[in-house]
């Protein structure tokens, strides 16, 4: 006998749709969250929604990095705390 994933409300699948989309759950919640999108429209569409929204960021990070000047000037706030920037 396969055990059905215990049903999980509307608020706790978005409260988990990042970590879901992005494979961070584990299988039982996984599980969870796959079989009440299976149920509900409303959280499938926002779900398909939101996975599409990922891909296109994903698509521009990869298309296009950052300018040159800009890296250098993060990197030296980040290691040197150079306040040069702000000026």
């Amino acid at each position: 006998m396969i055990d059905e994933p215990r049903d999980v409300d509307c608020h706790t699948v978005i409260e988990r749709l990042y970590e879901f989309l992005d494979g961070e759950l584990d299988d039982d919640r996984a599980a969870q969250v796959r079989h009440h999108l299976e149920r509900c429209a409303k959280c499938l569409g926002l779900s398909n929604f939101e996975a599409s929204y990922i891909a296109f960021l994903e698509a521009r990070a990869r298309g296009q990095g950052a300018p040159p000047d800009l890296k250098r000037r993060i990197l030296n706030q980040l290691l040197l705390g150079d306040d040069s920037a702000n000026e």
